[in-house]
């Protein structure tokens, strides 16, 4: 009996999941199951028009490839010389099969042959993909019979690497082309330029890795903390690659079917160039190479003087004759505009030109840097911060900071790239802060990045044909090496991999989540190292208003998971409780979870207090509003027993920005109090600070208040990284109502990128004993 998958028979799909027997990610747009199987055996051939050099150098790749899952390599041959029973027949479409399109292949595995067709040699290499991932999923070198018809959703599949902020050796780059290959993606934005290193060879102006490449090593302090280079101070930490490896590089991936795009920043993001030619600066200063984090950017290339634009054609000129992209990416990112406003020669051009302001100005800039590009063949792409001013004419944006930019770019007709941060960033925390390693924020699991949707709702049926697909980017403040970049992609390249490459009604989580017990198997086959956080525990509470308790329940993302734990701090072990619904916390306890295989635990186990005090899930009061992008689990979220990591977007923290924390608390009856503590948090690179002071009062009314105490912060406004501390008043009372008062800070303080704008106040926990 026939299973059958399409994508208008979901429903189908749906019922006959658990037992479907192709496993394989990015999940097929169609596919037929049928009884049989085909074995691959030594004497098995790949049968192929050898004339087709192009095609050749696929089958060839392909059976490298298959030899990786078998004990052998498939022997390749002219369909003439041999009989194609028992062997795989791969051949070109002609006439072109519309249903295929460009990039898509059909194949049919029977029980005496295997038949791999395509319109193109980018078909054949997906479809060999196909056949060896199923090969790594079925034991014995038997395939299941299947017919599978299958194309991306997406021309766009991409992942990006920054190698500015970490460089990245060659070795390691070749590597995450395979990567990019065995996922279906076709897309490697290549960020080869940024404050921190300019990591390309351009031999009309050798000082660009001369001086660009390096900077004075820091890796001993956290980014953010990390000083410019002081005078007589040595450069030694960087490198770049030469123009013959970048073209070994570019042949490799071409051979893969991916296409490597190359970003080269301006006009901001361009210390490491100014340091070489600090002369294309507005201020002639030669700040050196970034050890670390910068902000503002606004040492930036100067838009009033011509010799800039010269200088930039120059490079692009020998860029374009290494890439052979459609795309030329410029960033246009953070560009603060300081020094423009200052400097004559730019006031100069804003008047000669008849630009408004200083937005207006970059957009000058990338028209012009647009015009030679157009000149040359070649498209522009950048970040969406190239909207400001004006788009430039036939400019393609790429959407990070939310949907927003790539939406109003859609709607003039521009072409779109969706990469916003909340599903997108690959630098973010995929699970638990406390049990991961350092990373620049956020969290961004992998059951979100599978739930993106790169075709915003917002856009009618004609606007989203300009969506040309979705990526992934990797930024590296956090990553020193590609060890540390395997374990932030992975297994999230796999969520986003079916997300631009399935049909959107084929969208599955279950289905998903259980073929990705297969694809960790692949992980290990190719060496990855990848991140289990998908296994982790996570828990969320319900405080009880009646009993002042809290009910608590425990997930993972992992399929059919047993998730097993305890409520005394102790460590779970394989014969611990198997949680399987939520349980009442009565008293302040800690409740430890993980995920147990075959009596194996798959990640570091879940840690969390839950505290039961007087304040438990009575109703608070708040003068003012927080902002709802950071309203953790609601109303009561002040008094639920959950604090905070050091994550500000964990979902525990409530946020308030430019406004203080004035919360109310009724007990329900007067009652005895000894303390009053809450837990602030401290980042300032995300413009969070510590109160300048918490108030306490208490009354027994509801109406007139009196003092309990006050405690003032003691650590510096700019103290950096991710801190949390709590504020404690000490003092007996009786009372029913406790009001807290935080005072935030008047204004981002003086020497951070915020001066004198609104600072955010977040709070997690009002703790009254």
């Amino acid at each position: 009996m026939k299973k059958i998958f399409s994508a208008t028979l979901f429903c189908l799909f749906i019922f006959h999941l658990a037992a479907q027997k192709v496993d394989v990610i990015p999940l097929p747009a169609e596919m037929t199951e049928k009884e049989g199987s085909f074995l691959i055996s030594p004497e098995t051939r790949i049968l192929f028009d050898a004339s087709n050099k192009e095609l050749s150098e696929v089958v060839e790749l392909s059976s490298h490839l298959l030899a990786k899952a078998l004990s052998f390599e498939p022997v390749v041959a002219e369909p003439g010389s041999t009989n194609p029973k028992g062997n795989i027949l791969v051949q070109l479409n002609s006439p072109f099969d519309p249903d295929l399109k460009t990039e898509g292949y059909k194949l049919s595995i029977q029980n005496d042959r295997i038949f791999l067709n395509a319109n193109t040699t980018a078909g054949i290499f997906y479809g060999f993909q196909t056949l060896w991932q199923m090969l790594t999923a079925e034991p014995g070198n038997r395939l299941s019979c299947v017919v599978i018809t299958d194309y991306p959703r997406f021309a766009w599949r991409g992942l990006h690497l920054d190698v500015s902020r970490h460089f990245m050796p060659v070795e390691f780059i070749y590597k995450y082309i395979d990567y990019i290959a065995l996922h279906k993606m076709n897309v490697f934005h290549w960020h080869l330029v940024d404050d921190q290193g300019w990591r390309i060879e351009i031999k009309k102006y050798p000082k660009l890795t001369e001086v660009g490449a390096w900077r004075v090593d820091r890796e001993d302090r956290h980014w953010d903390s990390r000083p410019l280079a002081q005078k007589g101070e040595k450069a030694t930490y960087g490198g770049f690659y030469t123009q013959q490896q970048v073209k070994d590089i570019v042949a490799y991936a071409q051979k893969r079917q991916v296409t490597i795009v190359p970003e080269i920043e301006m006009p901001a993001h361009v210390m490491s160039a100014l340091a070489a030619y600090p002369e294309y600066s507005c201020n002639g200063k030669n700040l050196g190479v970034a050890p670390g984090g910068v902000w503002p950017i606004t040492q930036i290339y100067c838009a009033g003087n011509d010799a800039t634009f010269g200088f930039l054609e120059e490079i692009l000129s020998e860029v374009m004759e290494l890439f052979p992209s459609t795309f030329i990416h410029i960033g246009g990112d953070e560009a603060d505009k300081t020094e423009w406003k200052t400097c004559p020669k730019c006031q100069q051009r804003m008047k000669a030109e008849g630009l408004k302001d200083e937005h207006e100005l970059q957009s000058y800039f990338i028209e012009r840097i647009e015009k030679f590009l157009n000149s040359q063949g070649r498209r522009l792409i950048g970040w969406d911060e190239i909207l400001e001013g004006g788009l430039a004419p036939q400019a393609t944006v790429m959407s990070w900071r939310g949907e927003q930019g790539g939406i109003e770019a859609a709607k003039m007709g521009h072409n779109v790239v969706m990469t916003p941060g909340s599903h997108c960033y690959f630098d973010h925390y995929q699970g638990d802060p406390s049990l991961e390693p350092l990373a620049i924020g956020g969290y961004t699991t992998l059951k979100k990045v599978y739930q993106y949707e790169p075709v915003p709702a917002e856009l009618n049926e004609n606007e989203a044909r300009f969506v040309l697909g979705a990526q992934a980017n990797v930024w590296t403040e956090y990553m020193p090496d590609g060890k540390q970049v395997e374990y932030m992609i992975f297994p999230r390249l796999s969520a986003l991999a079916e997300v631009v490459w399935s049909p959107k009604q084929s969208r599955d989580w279950p289905g998903f989540s259980r073929r990705m017990e297969t694809q960790y198997q692949r992980y290990k086959r190719v060496g990855a190292n990848f991140s289990t956080s998908a296994y982790q525990v996570t828990s969320s509470a319900v405080p009880d208003m009646k009993n002042k308790t809290v009910k608590v329940a425990l997930s993972t993302e992992a399929w059919n998971a047993q998730i097993r734990y305890t409520t005394d701090g102790s460590e779970p072990v394989a014969s611990s409780t198997v949680y399987s619904e939520p349980f009442e916390i009565k008293k302040t306890s800690t409740v430890k979870a993980a995920v147990y295989q075959n009596g194996g635990k798959m990640s570091e186990p879940l840690a969390r207090t839950f505290y039961i005090h007087k304040a438990v899930a009575c109703p608070v009061t708040t003068k003012y509003a927080n902002s709802p992008s950071y309203d953790a689990s609601g109303p009561f979220a002040l008094v639920d027993g959950i604090k905070g990591s050091l994550n500000h977007a964990d979902g525990n923290w409530k946020g308030y920005y430019g406004k203080d924390l004035v919360a109310t608390i009724d007990m329900g009856a007067e009652q005895r109090i000894s303390s009053v503590e809450t837990g602030f948090l401290q980042n300032v690179g995300s413009w969070i600070f510590y109160p300048s002071e918490m108030v306490v009062e208490v009354s027994s009314n509801g109406k007139d208040f009196k003092l309990l105490g006050r405690v003032r912060n003691k650590v510096p406004d700019m103290e950096a990284g991710r801190l949390t501390q709590t504020l404690k008043v000490g003092k007996k009372a009786q009372a029913r109502y406790v009001r807290v008062t935080a005072r935030i800070l008047e204004a981002c303080p003086k020497g951070h990128a915020g001066e004198g704008k609104p600072a955010w106040l977040f709070v997690d926990e009002i703790v009254v004993e």
